[in-house]
Protein backbone atom coordinates (compact mmCIF):
# COMPACT_ATOMS: atom_id res chain seq x y z
CA UNK A 1 0.00 0.00 0.00
CA UNK A 2 2.83 2.54 0.63
CA UNK A 3 4.40 1.85 -2.63
CA UNK A 4 1.34 2.75 -4.08
CA UNK A 5 1.10 5.27 -2.46
CA UNK A 6 4.70 6.58 -3.48
CA UNK A 7 3.33 6.21 -7.12
CA UNK A 8 0.43 8.50 -7.00
CA UNK A 9 2.71 11.57 -5.23
CA UNK A 10 4.42 10.59 -8.85
CA UNK A 11 1.35 12.12 -10.08
CA UNK A 12 0.32 14.80 -7.52
CA UNK A 13 0.16 18.30 -9.46
CA UNK A 14 2.78 21.06 -9.38
CA UNK A 15 5.46 18.89 -8.97
CA UNK A 16 6.94 19.74 -12.44
CA UNK A 17 7.82 16.65 -13.22
CA UNK A 18 4.83 14.78 -15.27
CA UNK A 19 5.29 17.04 -18.40
CA UNK A 20 8.30 16.06 -19.04
CA UNK A 21 8.32 12.12 -17.96
CA UNK A 22 5.45 11.93 -20.54
CA UNK A 23 7.55 14.00 -23.37
CA UNK A 24 10.36 11.74 -22.44
CA UNK A 25 8.52 8.66 -22.91
CA UNK A 26 6.71 9.28 -26.22
CA UNK A 27 9.53 10.72 -27.76
CA UNK A 28 11.67 7.80 -26.85
CA UNK A 29 8.55 5.66 -28.11
CA UNK A 30 8.61 7.84 -31.38
CA UNK A 31 12.26 7.33 -31.96
CA UNK A 32 12.34 3.69 -31.98
CA UNK A 33 9.39 3.63 -34.07
CA UNK A 34 10.24 5.56 -36.70
CA UNK A 35 13.80 4.14 -36.66
CA UNK A 36 11.81 0.56 -36.88
CA UNK A 37 9.26 1.97 -40.09
CA UNK A 38 12.69 3.40 -41.48
CA UNK A 39 14.13 0.08 -42.06
CA UNK A 40 10.82 -1.50 -43.27
CA UNK A 41 9.53 1.25 -45.66
CA UNK A 42 10.41 1.07 -48.74
CA UNK A 43 8.83 4.10 -50.48
CA UNK A 44 11.01 7.43 -50.41
CA UNK A 45 7.90 9.32 -49.16
CA UNK A 46 8.03 7.05 -46.13
CA UNK A 47 10.96 6.70 -45.80
CA UNK A 48 11.52 10.92 -45.26
CA UNK A 49 8.57 10.67 -43.31
CA UNK A 50 9.94 8.51 -40.85
CA UNK A 51 13.26 10.63 -40.44
CA UNK A 52 11.67 13.74 -40.20
CA UNK A 53 10.09 11.97 -37.09
CA UNK A 54 13.32 10.49 -35.96
CA UNK A 55 14.83 14.15 -35.45
CA UNK A 56 11.48 15.21 -34.08
CA UNK A 57 11.54 12.67 -31.90
CA UNK A 58 15.17 12.90 -30.81
CA UNK A 59 14.82 16.41 -30.27
CA UNK A 60 11.89 15.67 -27.94
CA UNK A 61 14.21 13.07 -26.14
CA UNK A 62 17.07 15.42 -25.33
CA UNK A 63 14.30 17.89 -24.04
CA UNK A 64 12.24 15.72 -21.84
CA UNK A 65 15.88 14.59 -20.54
CA UNK A 66 17.28 17.63 -19.94
CA UNK A 67 14.02 19.31 -18.15
CA UNK A 68 13.34 16.63 -16.59
CA UNK A 69 17.05 16.50 -14.65
CA UNK A 70 16.81 20.60 -14.40
CA UNK A 71 13.46 19.61 -12.28
CA UNK A 72 15.37 17.69 -9.79
CA UNK A 73 18.06 19.83 -8.89
CA UNK A 74 15.30 22.82 -8.59
CA UNK A 75 13.94 20.59 -6.34
CA UNK A 76 16.54 19.13 -4.23
CA UNK A 77 19.10 22.19 -4.70
CA UNK A 78 18.96 25.43 -2.43
CA UNK A 79 20.86 27.39 -4.78
CA UNK A 80 17.88 29.03 -6.51
CA UNK A 81 18.75 30.97 -10.17
CA UNK A 82 22.06 28.59 -10.80
CA UNK A 83 22.59 27.13 -14.32
CA UNK A 84 22.89 23.34 -14.05
CA UNK A 85 26.34 23.24 -14.95
CA UNK A 86 27.34 26.06 -12.24
CA UNK A 87 25.60 23.52 -9.78
CA UNK A 88 27.05 20.24 -11.13
CA UNK A 89 30.82 22.03 -11.06
CA UNK A 90 30.20 23.36 -7.32
CA UNK A 91 29.52 19.87 -6.23
CA UNK A 92 31.87 17.82 -8.29
CA UNK A 93 35.00 20.04 -9.17
CA UNK A 94 34.89 21.68 -5.98
CA UNK A 95 34.60 18.46 -3.83
CA UNK A 96 37.86 17.29 -5.72
CA UNK A 97 39.78 20.24 -4.33
CA UNK A 98 42.22 20.31 -2.02
CA UNK A 99 41.66 19.72 1.67
CA UNK A 100 42.46 23.46 3.51
CA UNK A 101 42.86 24.29 6.83
CA UNK A 102 42.35 28.07 7.43
CA UNK A 103 43.50 28.93 11.08
CA UNK A 104 42.73 32.76 12.65
CA UNK A 105 40.05 35.09 13.15
CA UNK A 106 38.58 38.45 12.75
CA UNK A 107 37.64 40.09 9.88
CA UNK A 108 40.73 38.74 8.09
CA UNK A 109 39.97 34.91 7.96
CA UNK A 110 36.67 35.19 6.72
CA UNK A 111 38.43 37.17 3.66
CA UNK A 112 40.57 34.35 2.48
CA UNK A 113 37.43 31.77 3.43
CA UNK A 114 35.59 34.11 0.65
CA UNK A 115 37.98 33.85 -1.99
CA UNK A 116 38.98 29.99 -1.36
CA UNK A 117 35.30 28.74 -1.53
CA UNK A 118 35.55 29.18 -5.27
CA UNK A 119 38.53 26.49 -5.70
CA UNK A 120 36.94 23.95 -3.21
CA UNK A 121 34.28 22.61 -0.69
CA UNK A 122 36.92 20.57 1.66
CA UNK A 123 37.90 24.07 3.95
CA UNK A 124 37.95 24.21 7.59
CA UNK A 125 38.10 27.28 9.10
CA UNK A 126 39.64 27.10 12.54
CA UNK A 127 38.42 30.13 14.72
CA UNK A 128 39.37 31.62 17.89
CA UNK A 129 37.40 31.69 20.76
CA UNK A 130 38.87 34.52 23.17
CA UNK A 131 36.33 37.43 21.95
CA UNK A 132 35.20 39.77 24.42
CA UNK A 133 34.50 43.15 22.91
CA UNK A 134 31.15 44.43 20.99
CA UNK A 135 28.12 41.96 20.51
CA UNK A 136 30.30 38.80 21.00
CA UNK A 137 31.58 39.84 24.64
CA UNK A 138 27.64 40.79 25.60
CA UNK A 139 26.42 37.46 24.33
CA UNK A 140 29.27 35.62 25.91
CA UNK A 141 28.41 37.51 29.22
CA UNK A 142 25.11 37.67 29.81
CA UNK A 143 24.59 33.82 28.32
CA UNK A 144 27.83 32.00 29.43
CA UNK A 145 28.48 30.55 25.84
CA UNK A 146 31.41 31.30 23.47
CA UNK A 147 31.66 34.22 21.21
CA UNK A 148 29.88 33.92 18.10
CA UNK A 149 31.16 37.21 15.91
CA UNK A 150 34.13 35.57 14.32
CA UNK A 151 32.65 31.98 13.62
CA UNK A 152 29.64 34.19 12.05
CA UNK A 153 31.65 35.87 9.81
CA UNK A 154 33.23 32.95 8.42
CA UNK A 155 29.72 31.16 8.23
CA UNK A 156 28.55 34.21 6.12
CA UNK A 157 31.62 34.00 4.20
CA UNK A 158 31.30 30.47 3.25
CA UNK A 159 27.73 30.64 2.48
CA UNK A 160 25.71 29.30 -0.90
CA UNK A 161 22.57 30.80 0.71
CA UNK A 162 20.78 33.73 -1.14
CA UNK A 163 22.44 36.97 -1.04
CA UNK A 164 19.74 37.75 1.35
CA UNK A 165 20.22 35.42 4.25
CA UNK A 166 23.59 36.59 4.27
CA UNK A 167 22.96 40.38 4.46
CA UNK A 168 20.30 38.78 7.08
CA UNK A 169 23.08 37.04 9.03
CA UNK A 170 25.12 40.67 9.23
CA UNK A 171 22.42 42.81 9.79
CA UNK A 172 23.55 44.78 12.82
CA UNK A 173 20.50 46.04 14.91
CA UNK A 174 20.81 50.42 15.48
CA UNK A 175 18.12 50.55 17.74
CA UNK A 176 16.01 48.88 20.51
CA UNK A 177 16.64 48.08 24.34
CA UNK A 178 18.99 45.23 24.82
CA UNK A 179 19.55 44.30 20.97
CA UNK A 180 21.37 47.67 20.20
CA UNK A 181 24.84 46.95 18.97
CA UNK A 182 23.95 43.08 18.30
CA UNK A 183 23.68 41.25 14.83
CA UNK A 184 20.82 39.16 13.82
CA UNK A 185 23.83 36.11 13.08
CA UNK A 186 25.28 36.59 16.43
CA UNK A 187 21.63 36.18 18.12
CA UNK A 188 20.63 33.48 15.67
CA UNK A 189 23.58 31.44 17.10
CA UNK A 190 22.84 32.03 20.77
CA UNK A 191 19.48 30.94 20.25
CA UNK A 192 20.59 28.05 18.17
CA UNK A 193 22.96 27.34 21.27
CA UNK A 194 19.96 27.72 23.78
CA UNK A 195 17.85 25.05 21.58
CA UNK A 196 20.59 22.62 20.76
CA UNK A 197 21.94 22.69 24.04
CA UNK A 198 25.91 23.26 23.01
CA UNK A 199 27.78 25.75 21.03
CA UNK A 200 29.39 23.13 19.08
CA UNK A 201 25.70 22.36 17.72
CA UNK A 202 24.78 25.52 17.24
CA UNK A 203 27.61 26.07 14.43
CA UNK A 204 26.56 22.74 12.58
CA UNK A 205 23.00 23.66 12.63
CA UNK A 206 23.77 27.34 11.49
CA UNK A 207 25.96 26.31 8.83
CA UNK A 208 23.27 23.82 7.41
CA UNK A 209 20.69 27.35 7.32
CA UNK A 210 23.86 28.97 5.09
CA UNK A 211 24.53 25.58 3.29
CA UNK A 212 28.63 26.60 3.61
CA UNK A 213 31.05 24.89 1.99
CA UNK A 214 33.27 23.65 4.16
CA UNK A 215 32.87 23.50 7.67
CA UNK A 216 33.63 26.30 10.62
CA UNK A 217 34.75 25.12 14.15
CA UNK A 218 36.09 27.08 16.91
CA UNK A 219 39.25 25.78 18.17
CA UNK A 220 38.47 24.91 21.52
CA UNK A 221 35.16 24.53 23.32
CA UNK A 222 35.99 25.85 26.58
CA UNK A 223 35.85 29.39 27.61
CA UNK A 224 39.18 30.62 27.27
CA UNK A 225 40.21 34.53 28.03
CA UNK A 226 43.71 36.25 26.66
CA UNK A 227 46.57 37.57 28.99
CA UNK A 228 49.13 39.72 27.16
CA UNK A 229 52.66 40.07 29.06
CA UNK A 230 54.47 43.40 27.98
CA UNK A 231 57.68 44.11 27.20
CA UNK A 232 58.05 46.21 30.67
CA UNK A 233 56.79 43.53 32.71
CA UNK A 234 52.99 44.51 33.37
CA UNK A 235 50.12 42.06 31.96
CA UNK A 236 46.77 42.71 30.95
CA UNK A 237 43.84 40.23 30.40
CA UNK A 238 41.25 40.25 28.11
CA UNK A 239 41.16 40.39 24.45
CA UNK A 240 39.22 43.65 23.80
CA UNK A 241 41.75 45.29 26.35
CA UNK A 242 45.03 44.23 24.88
CA UNK A 243 45.66 46.58 22.31
CA UNK A 244 44.50 49.61 24.63
CA UNK A 245 47.53 49.91 26.33
CA UNK A 246 49.65 50.45 23.59
CA UNK A 247 52.73 49.04 24.54
CA UNK A 248 54.70 46.02 22.71
CA UNK A 249 53.78 42.96 23.83
CA UNK A 250 56.31 40.00 24.24
CA UNK A 251 54.03 37.19 25.20
CA UNK A 252 50.15 36.04 24.74
CA UNK A 253 48.92 33.16 27.61
CA UNK A 254 45.55 31.52 27.65
CA UNK A 255 43.81 31.51 30.71
CA UNK A 256 43.20 28.67 31.67
CA UNK A 257 46.99 27.75 30.26
CA UNK A 258 45.62 24.03 29.06
CA UNK A 259 42.37 24.73 27.23
CA UNK A 260 42.10 21.49 25.70
CA UNK A 261 41.06 21.46 21.88
CA UNK A 262 37.82 20.81 19.95
CA UNK A 263 39.06 17.21 18.45
CA UNK A 264 37.51 17.68 15.50
CA UNK A 265 40.40 20.80 14.82
CA UNK A 266 42.69 17.97 15.09
CA UNK A 267 41.16 15.74 13.21
CA UNK A 268 40.95 18.45 10.23
CA UNK A 269 45.10 19.17 10.55
CA UNK A 270 45.70 15.89 10.09
CA UNK A 271 44.01 15.58 6.97
CA UNK A 272 45.43 18.58 5.92
CA UNK A 273 46.66 19.43 2.38
CA UNK A 274 46.89 23.32 3.25
CA UNK A 275 47.13 25.16 6.48
CA UNK A 276 46.91 29.06 6.19
CA UNK A 277 47.41 31.00 9.03
CA UNK A 278 46.03 34.85 9.25
CA UNK A 279 45.88 37.02 7.41
CA UNK A 280 44.70 39.15 10.77
CA UNK A 281 45.47 40.13 13.91
CA UNK A 282 48.50 38.38 15.05
CA UNK A 283 48.25 38.42 19.17
CA UNK A 284 44.37 37.87 19.45
CA UNK A 285 43.64 35.85 16.27
CA UNK A 286 46.56 34.14 15.04
CA UNK A 287 48.42 33.04 17.84
CA UNK A 288 45.77 32.24 20.78
CA UNK A 289 44.56 29.04 18.46
CA UNK A 290 47.86 27.76 18.34
CA UNK A 291 48.49 27.77 22.28
CA UNK A 292 45.79 25.23 22.88
CA UNK A 293 46.56 22.06 24.05
CA UNK A 294 48.11 19.87 20.88
CA UNK A 295 47.02 22.33 18.28
CA UNK A 296 50.57 23.25 17.51
CA UNK A 297 52.18 20.07 17.78
CA UNK A 298 49.71 18.82 15.50
CA UNK A 299 50.70 20.76 12.88
CA UNK A 300 54.36 20.54 13.29
CA UNK A 301 54.31 17.05 12.66
CA UNK A 302 52.57 17.34 9.36
CA UNK A 303 54.67 18.01 5.83
CA UNK A 304 52.58 19.96 3.74
CA UNK A 305 52.45 23.68 2.76
CA UNK A 306 52.31 25.62 5.86
CA UNK A 307 52.11 29.09 4.76
CA UNK A 308 51.59 32.31 6.87
CA UNK A 309 49.60 35.41 4.89
CA UNK A 310 51.55 38.49 6.27
CA UNK A 311 49.29 41.90 6.80
CA UNK A 312 49.81 44.19 4.87
CA UNK A 313 49.29 47.00 7.12
CA UNK A 314 50.78 47.00 11.49
CA UNK A 315 47.75 47.04 13.86
CA UNK A 316 48.78 49.65 16.35
CA UNK A 317 48.47 48.00 19.94
CA UNK A 318 49.80 44.68 18.66
CA UNK A 319 52.18 44.96 15.91
CA UNK A 320 53.62 48.58 15.86
CA UNK A 321 57.02 48.72 14.31
CA UNK A 322 56.85 44.69 13.06
CA UNK A 323 58.63 43.86 9.56
CA UNK A 324 56.95 40.55 7.93
CA UNK A 325 59.72 38.93 9.56
CA UNK A 326 59.11 39.78 13.16
CA UNK A 327 55.20 38.65 12.72
CA UNK A 328 56.14 35.28 11.71
CA UNK A 329 59.25 35.39 14.14
CA UNK A 330 56.62 35.91 17.12
CA UNK A 331 54.56 32.90 15.86
CA UNK A 332 57.72 30.79 16.21
CA UNK A 333 58.39 31.73 19.61
CA UNK A 334 54.73 31.17 20.65
CA UNK A 335 55.31 27.76 19.29
CA UNK A 336 58.43 26.41 17.21
CA UNK A 337 60.50 26.90 14.08
CA UNK A 338 59.12 24.65 11.55
CA UNK A 339 55.05 25.34 12.21
CA UNK A 340 55.10 27.20 8.81
CA UNK A 341 57.76 26.40 5.39
CA UNK A 342 56.27 29.57 3.29
CA UNK A 343 54.98 33.02 3.71
CA UNK A 344 53.12 35.22 1.24
CA UNK A 345 53.63 38.83 1.02
CA UNK A 346 52.12 41.60 -0.83
CA UNK A 347 53.95 43.28 -3.50
CA UNK A 348 51.48 45.71 -4.59
CA UNK A 349 51.48 49.41 -4.67
CA UNK A 350 49.56 50.92 -1.51
CA UNK A 351 47.46 54.38 -2.11
CA UNK A 352 49.44 57.19 -1.00
CA UNK A 353 45.95 59.10 -0.10
CA UNK A 354 44.70 55.60 2.38
CA UNK A 355 48.52 55.73 3.57
CA UNK A 356 47.81 58.80 4.80
CA UNK A 357 44.63 58.36 6.60
CA UNK A 358 46.04 55.37 8.12
CA UNK A 359 48.83 56.82 9.48
CA UNK A 360 46.50 59.36 11.22
CA UNK A 361 45.34 55.86 13.32
CA UNK A 362 49.08 54.67 13.72
CA UNK A 363 48.79 52.04 11.06
CA UNK A 364 51.87 51.48 8.72
CA UNK A 365 52.82 49.20 5.63
CA UNK A 366 54.48 46.15 7.11
CA UNK A 367 58.30 46.31 5.80
CA UNK A 368 59.32 43.37 3.91
CA UNK A 369 62.57 42.15 5.49
CA UNK A 370 63.37 39.46 2.58
CA UNK A 371 67.05 38.38 3.87
CA UNK A 372 66.10 37.53 7.15
CA UNK A 373 63.24 34.88 5.52
CA UNK A 374 65.76 33.50 3.42
CA UNK A 375 68.51 33.40 6.57
CA UNK A 376 65.96 31.29 8.34
CA UNK A 377 65.20 28.80 5.26
CA UNK A 378 61.34 30.02 4.70
CA UNK A 379 60.21 30.15 0.93
CA UNK A 380 58.88 33.59 0.43
CA UNK A 381 56.37 34.22 -1.94
CA UNK A 382 55.59 37.96 -3.59
CA UNK A 383 52.35 38.94 -5.27
CA UNK A 384 49.69 41.87 -5.71
CA UNK A 385 47.21 40.88 -3.44
CA UNK A 386 45.91 43.77 -1.81
CA UNK A 387 42.71 45.37 -2.30
CA UNK A 388 41.40 48.12 -4.62
CA UNK A 389 38.47 49.40 -1.92
CA UNK A 390 38.99 52.26 0.70
CA UNK A 391 40.59 50.12 2.75
CA UNK A 392 44.48 48.75 2.53
CA UNK A 393 43.56 45.16 2.75
CA UNK A 394 43.70 41.99 1.20
CA UNK A 395 41.91 40.97 -1.76
CA UNK A 396 40.07 37.84 -1.47
CA UNK A 397 39.86 36.54 -4.93
CA UNK A 398 43.71 37.62 -5.72
CA UNK A 399 44.52 36.22 -2.19
CA UNK A 400 43.33 32.90 -3.06
CA UNK A 401 44.16 32.63 -6.61
CA UNK A 402 47.90 33.16 -5.45
CA UNK A 403 47.92 30.18 -2.27
CA UNK A 404 46.40 27.49 -5.09
CA UNK A 405 49.03 28.63 -7.09
CA UNK A 406 51.33 28.08 -4.45
CA UNK A 407 50.75 25.17 -3.50
CA UNK A 408 50.60 23.65 -7.32
CA UNK A 409 53.84 25.19 -7.79
CA UNK A 410 55.13 23.43 -4.56
CA UNK A 411 53.67 20.15 -5.78
CA UNK A 412 55.58 20.19 -8.86
CA UNK A 413 58.45 20.83 -7.34
CA UNK A 414 58.14 18.33 -4.87
CA UNK A 415 57.28 15.81 -7.89
CA UNK A 416 60.71 16.98 -9.81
Amino acid sequence: MKKFIKIIKWFYPGLKVKRWLILLLLSLFFVIFSAIRFSRDTFMVLKVFDAILFIFSFVGLVAGMKFLIVSFFEAIYPGKGKELIDIIYEKRFLSKGPKIVAIGGGTGLSTILEGLKEYTSNITAIVAVADEGGSSGRLREEFGMLPPGDIRNCLVSLAEAPQLMRDLFQYRFEGGEGIKGHSFGNLFITAMTQVTGSFKDAVKESSIVLAIRGRVLPSSLEKIRLEAEYSDGTAKVGEDKIPDEGKSIERINLIPKDAKPNPEVLEAIREAEIIIFGPGSLFTSIIPNLLIDGVAEEIISRNVMKIYLCNVMTQHGETDGFTAFDHLEMIINHTQKNIINCCLVNSGRLKYSLLVNYAKERSFPVIFDRERFKKNGIDIFEANVVSKSNYLRHDSQRLAREIINIYNYRKRKWKE
